[in-house]
């Protein structure tokens, strides 16, 4: 199963008409593995898993500093280098001219962003995608209703 896992999402960041350089491929295979392994884990558990992958020294994993993670890093497609999720979250700007519903307000943060991410690149190859996890915010559950009934019609 996580191979599975592992292996579709590494098939959905692999630009097929550009194959990657070996050490990009390195990077995605790593965060393929997180992803795919790593996201059905607690905290703690996760913790594990880090300290297991950073004592293998031939993995390529992100530079993570202080109380980081592994799972706070994402490879950036454009550059094949390590980007901290957080560099891709856009600024929110609150609407001047209206007032809108407090459930249609999204604002991005890391979590909706990664996400987000996750999901696109699995239902891009038209494979299902189970969320499972701590329950999300009403207004994030909107959001991504409407991103995923969309993307279904």
């Amino acid at each position: 199963m996580y191979a599975k896992q592992s292996l579709d999402l590494l098939q959905g960041l692999i630009n097929k008409d550009k194959a990657p350089s070996v050490d990009v491929l390195g990077r995605l295979y790593v965060f393929a593995l997180i992803w795919s392994v790593g996201a059905l884990l607690e905290l703690f558990d996760r913790k594990k898993l880090e300290d297991f992958l950073m004592d293998k020294k031939n993995l390529d994993l992100p530079p993570i500093k202080g109380d980081e993670t592994i799972f706070e890093y994402v490879v950036n497609l454009e550059t094949g280098q390590w980007q901290h999720w957080s560099h891709r979250v856009p600024e929110y700007n609150y609407p001047k001219d209206s007032i809108p519903e407090y459930s249609s307000i999204l604002v991005p943060n890391v979590d909706n962003i990664r996400t987000d991410f996750l999901i696109d690149t699995i239902a891009k190859q038209e494979k299902s995608v189970l969320l499972i996890g701590e329950q999300v915010k009403k207004e994030e559950e909107s959001f991504f209703g409407k991103e995923f009934l969309f993307c279904l019609s």
